[in-house]
């Protein structure tokens, strides 16, 4: 495979990279994990959506899932122009977002094109709680735990539930069908240990789905959108976003004392005005 047709195939996979398609561009490359990495990041911080900043930041996370197997999913910041600059979505959280979405269980490494903000070393604390996850930046490597000393995180609220609970969602949503009945298993694989509000949205671009889910955190304000989290779904596909074909928005979510349903709402109606809204 050469690597245009690797870069096409990872396109085509939303940003999902094989443990064999890794291997094999590390052996074309005739280089080490770290430089596959970074060459990789260079390759695909174009995806950004970044009309504010002009800043383009990628992510890769190395996971693997319950059957064992290793895979690396990628991720870009992505920024809504005339929006309030906490709408921006970051780097990691997308990659992390679209490991966790794909089946991941564990997280190996995460390798990041640019130092991460402090808001992301607190959104990456939530799915591995302080552990020494090794984290590599540009030529750096450092771990989170260094990057975060003296973290804040579940078990301060007296949380031990973890975000990959649900080993098996993945493989259940994968296996497709009815969209309102994929909807609900996204909702029901969220992650809302402190306010219980359980949430996914589903996003009809171009008569085509995207899926976000909500993902909570323990210093609440890096709480990931479910709304946010799908629109990093549209990103991944390496061909921007154009509000103009989101079709339709369904938001499903438990009875909380939070609710996504007046934001998402309101966003809809800026960004997507011919778009329908539906929250269940």
């Amino acid at each position: 495979m050469s690597q245009s047709t690797l870069l096409e195939a990872i396109e085509r996979q939303r940003g999902i990279i094989t443990s064999a398609q890794f291997t094999q561009l590390a052996n074309e490359l005739n280089t080490d994990a770290a430089t596959t990495a970074s060459w990789l990041l260079d390759q695909f911080k174009r995806w950004a959506v970044a009309p504010i900043s002009d800043f383009h930041v990628a992510a890769l996370v190395h996971a693997n899932n319950h059957h064992g197997e290793d895979f690396y999913a990628l991720g870009v910041n992505v920024e809504i122009a005339h929006f309030g600059l906490e709408s921006a979505v970051h780097a990691e959280q997308t990659a992390l977002h679209n490991a966790w979405l794909n089946g991941a269980v564990e997280l190996k490494h995460i390798y990041i094109n640019a130092a991460p903000c402090g808001y992301c070393r607190q959104f990456m604390n939530e799915f591995v709680s302080g552990a020494t996850l090794p984290v590599s930046i540009a030529s750096t490597h450092t771990t989170l735990s260094e990057l975060l000393p003296n973290a804040f995180g579940p078990i301060d609220l007296g949380v031990t539930e973890s975000i990959f609970a649900n080993v098996m969602m993945a493989d259940v949503v994968a296996a497709g069908g009815e969209s309102k009945a994929s909807l609900r298993l996204h909702q029901q694989a969220s992650y809302a240990p402190y306010s219980g509000g359980q949430a996914a949205v589903e996003i009809t671009y171009s008569g085509v789905s995207f899926f976000g889910r909500y993902i909570e955190n323990a210093a609440f304000n890096p709480s990931f959108n479910p709304f946010l989290a799908a629109l990093s779904q549209i990103a991944l596909c390496g061909q921007g976003i154009d509000f103009d074909k989101i079709e339709a928005v369904a938001l499903l979510e438990s009875d909380s004392l939070k609710s996504h349903k007046e934001v998402i709402r309101t966003m809809v109606q800026r960004l997507a005005p011919n778009a329908s809204f539906e929250c269940a």
